[in-house]
């Protein structure tokens, strides 16, 4: 008989207990990163803003719209940390100033007019532009817990330093695990994939940077030593509001479903593989989910509490905007429009139908190369991981064509769990077999 002392606490516990522990963290270190002293962190950001003038908002290495970078946003969480201290630390975290003009392409320049206000009277330089300030209170902003910090001793370019340690530090923590917990192939899968979506630039902007940072730790931790199921969803949970609190919508499918991957992986998950384990990756998503929306629908509500916003009503009519049909450059981003759209441009380019030939020529090898029955159910698990990107991208259309620039880095979760999923479900011998027949 199980002794009672010895039993765990109901998951539903568990999973609030870890919520409110995760966002009661994050809410203090947010706060006393609005606390510290605005001084420092203003005189690096002038300097900062002189740097980003410099480059451009959005500069393209090798002059390809998929490597540009997105000094803009950049220069917006600048703003934030170094307009941190104009009111007390709790109204300035819920209320998220920024300034704004009518023309964007002046912003680096605008955030240095702002630092050169003089902040003891408050008078502001006769020949400024407007700057107009607007508060972005419906996101937690939760990267100033180390941009303010970081501000307060350096420039952009030292943090940019300090995110290149961390993300390479991070990203050797989970090749090397993988390497020693699920053989060389996995980490050679994961290898190809983070560089496929030119990983090396992410530490570049703040943006970017954060749900890469947390996807590689979320990895560290599921491959540090073997996680039951319950363990891994309550940190998948963990991870989905530490997303919501820190990332600006950028990749955050990667936090889900890179450690969702390498768990999948390890030899003792691999022997239980199949449709069990389909039923792991729901519930683990779902947990994710929960925790994301939570810790993002909070912020609504203690915002509008504290400053007297209806923050709610601006969060949800951004959900609508970033998942319903707008327009871009012109087109209405309705499904008929997209599909019309890349049929156009393939078309005009001579590349629709060598592409759609490709496409069943690839669809035909994979029906021929498959194992067999058992193999490919018990591949299910990450075919599911596989799937995840594109589910995102579909229901996020807007949003991720609007800003597909950047928003494309999350196929690096495809391109991981992908591969696996072929090696584990396919076997290329067998089209030969199966042609001899």
């Amino acid at each position: 008989m199980a002794n009672p002392q010895n039993q765990k606490p109901p998951f539903a516990l568990r999973a609030l207990g870890a919520f409110a522990a995760t966002l009661a963290v994050l809410f203090v270190l947010l706060l006393a990163a609005y606390a510290l002293p605005g001084g420092p962190v203003r005189s690096h950001v002038y300097t900062s803003a002189q740097t980003i003038a410099e480059e451009g908002l959005y500069p393209e290495y090798f002059g390809f719209k998929l490597f540009q970078m997105d000094n803009y946003t950049d220069t917006v969480m600048l703003f934030e940390a170094a307009s941190a201290d104009e009111a007390p630390p709790l109204t300035a975290m819920m209320t998220n100033t920024a300034y704004n003009v009518d023309n964007f392409e002046t912003l680096a320049e605008d955030l240095q007019w702002y630092i050169e206000k003089d902040w003891s009277t408050g008078a502001q330089r006769t020949d400024a532009p407007a700057l107009v300030p607007f508060s972005y209170a419906r996101y937690w902003h939760g990267y100033l817990i180390w941009l303010r910090p970081l501000l307060l001793i350096t420039t952009i370019t030292g943090v940019r330093i300090v995110q290149y340690a961390v993300l390479l530090a991070l990203l050797a923590a989970v090749l090397w695990l993988l390497r020693r917990r699920c053989g060389l192939r996995a980490c050679l899968w994961f290898a190809v994939s983070q560089l496929l979506v030119t990983v090396f630039w992410v530490p570049h902007q703040v943006q970017y940077f954060t749900c890469f940072a947390l996807g590689y730790a979320g990895c560290v931790w599921v491959l540090a030593k073997p996680r039951r199921s319950d363990a891994l969803c309550l940190a998948l949970l963990v991870l989905g509001a530490a997303t919501a609190f820190c990332d600006l919508l950028v990749t955050p499918i990667l936090t889900l479903g890179l450690p969702l991957v390498c768990w999948l992986l390890e030899p003792q998950q691999r022997l239980r593989a199949g449709l069990p384990q389909c039923g792991v990756v729901v519930g683990g998503s779902l947990c994710w989910g929960v925790g994301y929306l939570l810790c993002w629908a909070s912020k609504w509500v203690l915002a509008g509490l504290v400053t007297g916003q209806n923050v709610i009503a601006d969060a949800l009519h951004q959900v609508g905007v970033r998942t319903a049909a707008d327009t871009w450059h012109g087109m209405e981003l309705t499904w008929s429009n997209i599909f019309a759209f890349v049929y156009n441009v393939l078309n005009e380019r001579r590349l629709l139908w060598p592409l759609a030939a490709a496409f069943v020529l690839l669809a035909a090898l994979f029906v021929l190369s498959i194992r067999g029955r058992q193999p490919l159910i018990r591949a299910l698990p990450l075919l599911l991981c596989t799937l995840m990107t594109p589910a995102w991208f579909i229901v996020l259309r807007t949003h991720s064509i609007q800003h597909g620039w950047f928003t494309w880095r999350a196929l690096g979760l495809t391109l991981f769990s992908g591969m696996a999923f072929l090696y584990y479900s396919c076997d290329i011998r067998a089209v030969g077999r199966r042609i001899k027949r």
